[in-house]
C-alpha cells in the first residue's frame, strides 16, 4: 500500500513531443600530414593531434562519477527547455517511495542528461520550524538530510548515490548518512551544518510547500512532463514513459510496447500488446464489446460520495464499448431497479451481462471481485464505489439495525476500522484516544479491524481460517489485531488504549508476536487471558469485525464512522471531539472543553 493503498487506473496521455535534433558529423575525406619540406609544422601538427587522443582516451576510460555523468545522451546538449521535467513526491522511510527511487537511478544514468529530476518530501509543519512525517522524526531527518545532500550535490545527480545507500537500511535514515556520506564522496561536516541548522529546514519548508501545490498527500505521488504517472514502478517503464515526450538514441532501442497499457494509438479501440517486452513487440488493434450499464442516482444526493463522474470515467477507460444511462431512484424504472436488484444505497451501477465477454473482463480477472451477479446483471460492489445515500429511510433504519446504532439515545457511538500497524491507523488511534479520555461512558467508542478475505493470495504468511480472515500487512499483525480485541473485550476500553498506543510506539508487524508480551506485562495486563483468548477467539472476534467492516463497505485502515455515518475530516483531537459531539442530541459539557494535540492533520492517507 501506498502509502495509500492503492486503487490504480492507467491513463493515456498525450503532449507533443519535444524533439531533439541531432547534428551528424559527415566523414571527411581522407587527408595527408604535409611532406618534410614542412618539418617542423608537421610536428608541431603530430603532438596536438596526439594531445588530444590521449585526452579523449583519458576521459572515455574515467568511470562515471553519478547518474548523469554517463554519457547516455550521445553526447548531445540539450538545452534545459527540451528536459523531460520528472517529480517524485515521497518520505524517507515508506518503502513505495524507496522503490521508486530505486528504479528510477539507472533511470538517471542511462539518461540523465534528458531529464530534470525533482524529489521533493510530503511532511506538515505543524509549527514553526516544527515538522512531522508519517513514520516520525527520524523520517523527518531523513528527509532534510538528502534534500541537503541534494543542494549541494546536484551536479550529475550526485546526490542519488547517497539517496540509494540511504534506501538499504530506510528504518535508520536517521543515521546512516554518514556512513553513506562517506561512500558516495560527500562531505558530512556539511551535511551535518545543514542538516542540524536552519538551512535544513528552510529546505524541507520548501519542499512541504512543492508537494502540496501537488496536492502529494500518498507516498509515491509521480508526475512526469507534468502528467500524474501511474504506470509500473521499474525502470524500462519510467524510461518508456520519459521517451514519450522526447527523442533520444536511447528510446530507440526501447520495444514497442511491455503491456497493453502501452497500446494506445487507435482511439476508442482496444490494444493488445503482442510479444510484451521483446524487441519484436507490436500493438494490434480491435473493436470493444458493447456493454450498456445503468448509472441508478438521486436528486438529493449530494456530496463527493454521489458523484458518479470518476466511476464513468474509469469504466469506460476499462471497458470501452460501455454506454450510460442515467435513471433517477424516484422514477418508475428506478423503483423498479430498487425492488429487482435489491438497491440500498446509490449511486448504483448496474452493466449488463455482455460485461462477461469484454476482454478486460477476461484477461484481468482480478477485476471481477469488485461485481457481484444479481438475476441478469453484473452490479459494481457498493465498497467499490463509496456509495452510501440510502435509497428511502426504510432502508436508512435497516442499515442502522443492522450495524447496531441506536439514534435518538443521546450517546453517539463511533466506529474506527483499523490495522494495528497500519501508520495512518496509528495516527487515528492516536488521534481519537484524548477524545475517548474526555468522552468515555457519554459515548461509545468501537476500535475494528480491517480483515480480507484471501489477501496477498491467502496463505499463512497473511490469513488465518481457510484464508477468509486476512490482514495486509502480515500474519503478526493479524495476530496483534486479535490480542487488541481480546483486551477490549476481556480488560476494557481503557486497556485497549494502553495497549494499542504502546504497541504502536515499541513493536512492528515483524515482532509483534514475540515483543507484545513484555508490553503487556509493562501495562499490568493479564498475559494468560490474552493468550488464551487469542487461541480460543480469533476467528469469532475477526469474523465479526469483517462482518460488520463488509456492511459499512470498509476498504481501508483508518476508516471512521459516527452512528454510522462516515467521517472524512482532519486526524486531530480536536477534529474527532467536534464531530463526535456533533451527534449528541443534547451535548454534554465536557464538549467545551478544547483538545491539543496534532496527529498530521494534513496527512489524509489510507492503508
Amino acid at each position: 500500500m501506498e502509502h495509500k493503498e492503492h486503487k490504480e487506473e492507467h491513463k493515456e496521455h498525450k503532449k507533443p513531443q519535444k524533439k531533439i535534433v541531432e547534428k551528424k558529423v559527415e566523414p571527411r575525406p581522407e587527408q595527408k600530414l604535409p611532406g618534410t619540406s614542412y618539418y617542423w609544422v608537421s610536428g608541431i601538427i603530430i603532438v596536438v593531434l596526439l594531445a588530444l587522443i590521449i585526452i579523449l582516451l583519458v576521459r572515455d576510460a574515467g568511470p562515471p562519477t553519478g547518474p548523469g555523468d554517463t554519457g547516455g545522451t550521445g553526447g548531445q546538449e540539450i538545452p534545459d527547455e527540451d528536459k523531460v521535467k520528472v517529480e517524485f513526491y515521497v518520505m524517507s522511510q515508506c518503502p513505495y517511495g524507496t522503490q521508486v527511487e530505486d528504479a528510477f537511478y539507472p533511470v538517471l544514468e542511462k539518461m540523465g542528461e534528458a531529464v530534470d529530476f525533482h524529489l521533493d518530501y510530503i511532511v506538515t509543519e505543524t509549527s514553526p520550524g516544527t515538522f512531522q512525517s508519517l513514520h516520525g522524526e527520524k523520517e523527518v531527518k531523513g528527509n532534510i538530510v538528502q534534500l541537503c545532500a541534494m543542494k549541494y550535490y546536484s551536479e550529475d545527480y550526485k546526490y542519488m548515490d547517497f539517496i540509494i545507500c540511504q534506501n538499504k537500511d530506510a528504518a535508520n535514515v536517521d543515521t546512516n548518512w554518514v556512513k553513506c556520506a562517506a561512500d558516495s564522496g560527500l562531505d558530512a561536516v556539511k551535511l551535518r551544518t545543514c542538516l542540524e541548522g536552519e538551512e535544513g529546514k528552510q529546505l524541507l519548508r520548501e519542499s512541504m510547500q512543492k508537494a502540496q501545490a501537488r496536492d502529494a498527500t500518498g507516498s509515491p505521488t509521480m508526475y512526469i512532463d507534468d502528467v500524474p504517472y501511474q504506470g509500473q514502478r521499474d525502470a524500462l517503464s519510467f524510461q518508456r514513459a520519459i521517451c514519450q515526450f522526447t527523442e533520444l538514441e536511447e528510446c530507440a532501442d526501447i520495444p514497442e510496447c511491455a503491456s497493453d497499457a502501452d497500446c494506445t494509438e487507435e482511439q476508442g479501440m482496444i490494444g493488445v500488446c503482442n510479444n510484451p517486452n521483446q524487441a519484436n513487440a507490436f500493438c494490434t488493434y480491435e473493436e470493444p464489446v458493447e456493454v450498456d450499464f445503468i448509472v441508478l442516482t438521486a436528486d438529493d444526493c449530494t456530496g463527493d460520495a454521489c458523484d458518479t463522474t470518476r466511476v464513468v470515467q474509469i469504466t469506460q477507460q476499462y471497458f470501452l464499448g460501455a454506454k450510460k444511462k442515467e435513471v433517477d431512484v424516484d422514477s418508475a424504472e428506478g423503483k423498479q431497479l430498487v425492488e429487482k436488484y435489491n438497491i440500498e444505497v446509490v449511486p448504483a451501477y448496474l452493466f449488463d451481462a455482455s460485461l462477461a465477454d469484454t476482454r478486460t473482463w477476461k484477461t484481468m480477472t482480478s477485476i471481477q471481485s469488485s461485481f457481484e451477479k444479481i438475476d441478469d446483471k453484473y452490479k459494481l460492489l457498493d465498497k467499490a464505489t463509496g456509495a452510501t445515500h440510502f435509497v428511502s429511510e426504510e432502508a436508512r433504519q435497516k442499515f442502522y439495525d443492522a450495524i447496531g446504532v441506536v439514534l435518538g439515545d443521546n450517546k453517539p457511538q463511533i466506529d474506527f476500522f483499523v490495522m494495528s500497524y497500519c501508520p495512518y491507523g496509528n495516527q487515528a488511534e492516536e488521534g481519537i484516544e484524548p477524545v475517548y479520555q474526555l468522552l468515555k461512558g457519554k459515548a461509545d467508542f468501537n476500535p475494528k479491524y480491517v480483515i480480507y478475505s484471501n489477501y496477498g493470495g491467502g496463505g499463512p504468511n497473511y490469513c488465518i481460517d481457510n484464508d477468509n480472515l486476512c490482514s495486509m500487512h502480515g500474519i503478526q499483525e493479524l495476530n496483534q489485531n486479535v490480542r487488541e480485541a481480546c483486551v477490549g473485550k476481556h480488560m476494557g476500553m481503557d486497556e485497549w488504549f494502553e495497549f494499542a498506543l504502546a504497541m504502536n510506539d515499541k513493536c512492528t508487524s515483524q515482532n509483534a508476536d514475540t515483543c507484545w508480551e513484555p508490553v503487556a506485562e509493562d501495562l499490568g495486563l493479564d498475559v494468560e487471558t490474552i493468550k488464551k483468548c487469542e487461541e480460543e477467539e480469533a476467528v469469532a472476534l475477526m469474523s465479526a469485525d469483517k462482518e460488520l467492516g463488509d456492511k459499512l463497505k470498509v476498504s481501508g485502515s483508518p476508516t471512521v464512522f459516527i452512528d454510522g455515518e462516515s467521517y472524512s475530516g482532519a486526524r486531530t483531537p480536536e477534529a474527532y471531539k467536534q464531530a463526535l459531539c456533533a451527534a449528541f442530541d443534547e451535548p454534554p459539557e465536557e464538549c467545551d472543553a478544547v483538545l491539543g494535540g496534532d496527529t498530521q492533520a494534513g496527512t489524509q492517507g489510507q492503508c
